[in-house]
């Protein structure tokens, strides 16, 4: 199951930016996954709720963003979401195209709570 091993690696940057900011509370991650990036969604938050628990970051939210697979026309550039196994250019009918879109997996932000020092 390498869903945990992402989720190990995603709470292990939350940690860091929270480190950097001084020990803040990390309260939001997001992240960008691919419908083709192999990830199983649901195993995913499974693990990084599992590995948060008793934890620091056991409050986080984790705030996924699925991406529809993309591709682009090699003849006329057009980009299209395939239908099926079907890659034909739904523009000029071409067969070759190439995947711009759908395999990311990307922390996109880090999400932290400051607290409030008596001055």
């Amino acid at each position: 199951m390498h869903e945990l091993a992402i989720a190990s690696a995603v709470i292990d940057r939350a940690r860091s930016a929270a480190e950097e900011h001084g020990g803040a509370q990390v309260t939001r991650i997001g992240l960008r996954i691919g419908e083709i990036a192999g990830v199983e969604v649901d195993a995913l938050r499974f693990s990084f709720e599992v590995l948060c628990r008793d934890t620091p970051l056991q409050a986080a939210v984790l705030d996924i963003e699925l991406c529809k697979r993309k591709q682009r026309c090699a003849s006329c550039s057009c980009e299209f979401e395939p239908v099926g196994l079907g890659m034909t250019c739904p523009s000029c009918g071409g067969l070759d195209s190439a995947c711009v879109a759908g395999k990311e997996l990307d922390v996109t932000f880090v999400e932290l709570e400051v607290a409030d020092e008596d001055v």
